[in-house]
C-alpha cells in the first residue's frame, strides 16, 4: 500500500483485499474499520461488551464479484473512513463513520456506473450477539449466512445508507438512518472546525496534528461517574480514567475544549482517598484502580494548575468534592506524598518490588528521577495555586527548592552525564531513561546539565544515532542500555526493545521533542518518526508503545495524541512557564 497526505486526511492506496484498521471511538462505542468496507470490533464502552467477532463485505456487479485484486483508495481522518473502489465502467464509494453521541455504525455505498448494471451488496456479521440492523430500502436477512443482501440496478448513480448497532432497539436505528446525512454533516464538521496550527506546515504534519487531536478527544467519555478522557482501547474494561494518562492527554485539548479538563478535574478529584491517596485511576462507580500510586498525586496538582494557569479560571479551586475544595485536595494530596519522604526531602519508593507509578512493569525502588521530577512540578504549583487562595505558601516553596537541589545532587551521573534511572540505596540503575526529560522541562536542570543530558538522550535514544542497539531505527527508545537487574523487570518488560524497556512509547517521543524545540535544536525526528513508522506498518491510529521486534501496544491509545500539544506550542512560551497565576 501507498500511504500519502491530503487536506489533513491520511490517504491509502492499494488493493480491496489489503486491511486499512482505522480505530474510531464515541461516547458509547469503539469501533475498528477494517479498510474493505467490514468492521473487525465492536465495543459498547459503558457496559465494556465487545460484540462483533467480525464482519464481512462481498460485492458483485451483474453476478461477478468485485475482487480482491480491485483497486481501491481509502482517506481516514476524525470518525470517518472513506473508501473509493475503481472498476471499468463502474465505481464504489464507501463512507463509514460513527457519530459522537450515538451508538451506531453508520455505513453508506454510493454505486455509480456508465452503464445499466446490478450491484448486489452482501454484508455478513458474525457476533455472539445479532445487531440490530436498518436501511432506509428494502433488504433481505439471510439468517443462515448471518448477513443481509441487497441488489440494485444503476446506471449513473445509486445510494444505500444502514446502519448497525449492538445495543439499541430497531426504532432507534431508524431514526439513525432518516438522519443519516445529518450525522455525516456534523462528523465532518467536527473535523472542518478543527484550527490546525501553523506549525504544522505540511500535508503530513497537519495530518498527524488531526490524528494526534482526535485521538485525544475521542477518547473523552462520560460514563456514569466519570466524565473524563480513558486511556485506550485496550483499557475499556473496566471504564476507568487515569491520573497520569488524562494529565498528558488533556495537554492536547486546551486549544480545543479546556472545559474538558475541567470535567477531568473534577472526576479524578471524586477518587482521592480520605487520607490523600490517590489510586492509579478511577473506575466509574468512582472506586479506585490499583490504589497508592507515586506520580497520581502530583498529576492531579499539575493539572489543577495546568487548568487555572492557561484558562484563569480560579474559581474552579472553590468546587466542593466530598466535602472539600478542590484546593483542600490538592493541599491534601501533595501532604500524603510528604509522609512517603526521608531526610532528603525526596520520595522513597519502598520497595523490593514497586511498580507504582508509569513504568508498572519495573520495581524502580528508592529514588527515581521521574517521580522527584514529578514530586517538585506539584510543589512549585501548589504553592503558587495557595497563593490565589491566599493561603501560607512559604513551606512548599521551601521543600520545591530542596528537592531540587537533591535530584541535582543525588541523582545527576557527572561522568555519564545525564539523570540515572532511580538509585536505591547502593544500587543504581544508570541507564537513560526518557522520562528523566521531565527535569529539563520542568526547569530543575541548569544550562549545562540541560545540554549534556539532551546530548546524551540525542545519542542513546534516538535509534538512528544508537548503533549498538539492533532493530534498527524506529524513533526513539524509552530507556537504554536494557535494565541489568534481573528482579527490576516483569511480565513483558522482562523482556529487551518491549514496553517499559526500550520501546517506542509516542506520548514520551512528543515530550523529549518539545524539550528539543525548547532547546532550540531539531525536534522533528522525535516528533514525526513514530507517526511515519507505524504508518508504514500499516497502523493508522496513534498507538501505545511500538518496536520493530515486539508486538506494539493499544491502538488509538489517548495520551499517544501529545503531539497536537507540541503542534500547539510551538513558537510560544514554555507552557510550563507561569502566565496568570500570582
Amino acid at each position: 500500500m501507498n500511504v500519502s497526505f491530503f487536506n489533513g486526511k491520511i490517504v491509502i492506496d492499494g488493493y480491496l483485499y489489503e486491511e486499512v484498521p482505522y480505530d474510531v471511538s464515541a461516547n458509547n462505542l469503539s469501533v475498528c474499520f477494517d479498510g474493505k468496507g467490514g468492521l473487525t470490533k465492536y465495543l459498547s464502552v459503558c457496559n465494556g461488551k465487545n460484540h462483533l467477532i467480525r464482519s464481512f463485505l462481498s460485492l458483485y456487479k451483474d453476478g461477478e464479484r468485485i475482487g480482491a485484486y480491485t483497486l481501491k483508495h481509502v482517506e481516514v481522518c476524525g470518525r470517518i473512513q472513506e473508501i473509493r473502489l475503481t472498476g471499468d465502467g463502474y465505481r464504489v464509494d464507501i463512507t463509514q463513520f460513527i457519530s459522537k453521541n450515538d451508538d451506531a455504525v453508520f455505513i453508506k455505498f454510493d454505486f455509480y456506473s456508465k452503464k445499466q448494471s446490478e450491484f448486489t451488496l452482501e454484508y455478513s456479521v458474525f457476533s455472539e450477539k445479532p445487531p440490530t440492523f436498518s436501511s432506509e430500502k428494502p433488504y433481505e436477512e439471510i439468517p443462515e449466512n448471518s448477513s443481509v443482501e441487497y441488489k440494485v440496478k444503476v446506471l449513473g448513480k445509486e445510494s444505500f445508507p444502514f446502519v448497525i448497532s449492538f445495543e439499541q432497539s430497531q426504532n432507534y436505528c431508524d431514526g439513525l438512518v432518516l438522519a443519516f446525512e445529518e450525522k455525516l454533516g456534523i462528523s465532518k464538521k467536527e473535523i472542518s472546525d478543527v484550527k490546525i496550527p501553523v506549525s504544522a506546515k505540511t500535508e503530513q504534519e497537519k495530518a498527524q496534528y488531526l490524528s494526534s487531536l482526535f485521538c485525544c478527544i475521542e477518547n473523552y467519555k462520560e460514563c456514569q461517574n466519570i466524565k473524563g478522557f480513558v486511556a485506550g482501547c485496550n483499557y475499556l474494561n473496566p471504564v476507568r480514567t487515569y491520573y497520569r494518562d488524562s494529565y498528558w492527554t488533556a495537554l492536547s485539548v486546551y486549544e480545543y475544549d479546556a472545559s474538558l479538563v475541567k470535567r477531568q478535574i473534577i472526576t479524578l478529584a471524586k477518587g482521592i482517598a480520605s487520607d490523600g491517596t490517590c489510586p492509579s485511576a478511577v473506575k466509574k462507580d468512582l472506586s479506585g484502580f490499583w490504589s497508592g500510586h507515586y506520580d497520581s498525586p502530583s498529576f492531579f496538582v499539575m493539572m489543577v494548575y495546568d487548568y487555572v494557569n492557561h484558562t484563569g479560571d480560579k474559581g474552579v479551586l472553590s468546587v466542593q468534592i466530598n466535602g472539600k475544595t478542590l484546593i483542600d485536595l490538592c493541599e491534601a494530596v501533595v501532604l500524603k506524598q510528604i509522609e512517603k519522604t526521608d531526610e532528603t526531602g525526596l520520595l522513597k519508593k519502598q520497595g523490593p518490588y514497586n511498580k507504582l507509578d508509569w513504568a508498572d512493569e519495573v520495581n524502580r525502588n528508592g529514588y527515581v528521577t521521574y517521580d522527584e521530577a514529578l514530586f517538585y512540578r506539584a510543589l512549585y504549583c501548589l504553592e503558587r495555586l495557595c497563593k490565589t487562595c491566599r493561603r501560607d505558601v512559604s513551606a512548599y516553596g521551601v521543600m520545591a527548592g530542596r528537592v531540587k537541589d537533591k535530584i541535582n545532587e543525588i541523582l545527576w551521573d557527572e561522568e555519564k552525564g545525564y539523570y540515572v534511572n532511580y538509585k536505591d540505596g547502593d544500587f543504581t540503575e544508570d541507564n537513560l531513561s526518557v522520562d528523566t526529560v521531565l527535569v529539563y522541562l520542568f526547569g530543575i536542570s541548569d544550562e549545562i546539565r540541560s545540554k549534556r543530558m539532551l546530548d546524551a538522550m540525542e545519542k542513546h535514544l534516538e535509534t538512528k544515532n544508537n548503533k549498538r542497539q539492533l532493530a534498527g531505527d524506529y524513533g526513539i527508545m524509552c530507556v537504554y542500555p536494557f535494565y541489568k537487574k534481573p528482579t527490576a523487570t516483569s511480565y513483558k518488560s522482562s523482556q529487551d526493545y518491549e514496553y517499559h524497556n526500550g520501546a517506542n512509547w509516542p506520548y514520551l517521543s512528543a515530550l523529549y521533542a518539545y524539550a528539543k524545540y525548547l532547546a532550540g535544536r531539531d525536534y522533528k525526528y522525535a516528533l514525526e518518526s513514530w507517526f511515519s513508522y507505524n504508518l508504514n506498518d500499516g497502523i493508522f491510529t496513534p498507538i501505545e508503545y511500538f518496536s520493530p521486534c515486539r508486538k506494539s501496544g493499544s491502538t488509538l491509545q489517548a495520551w499517544s495524541g501529545l503531539s497536537a500539544f507540541v503542534y500547539d506550542n510551538i513558537g510560544k512560551k514554555s507552557f510550563f512557564d507561569s502566565k496568570f497565576i500570582k
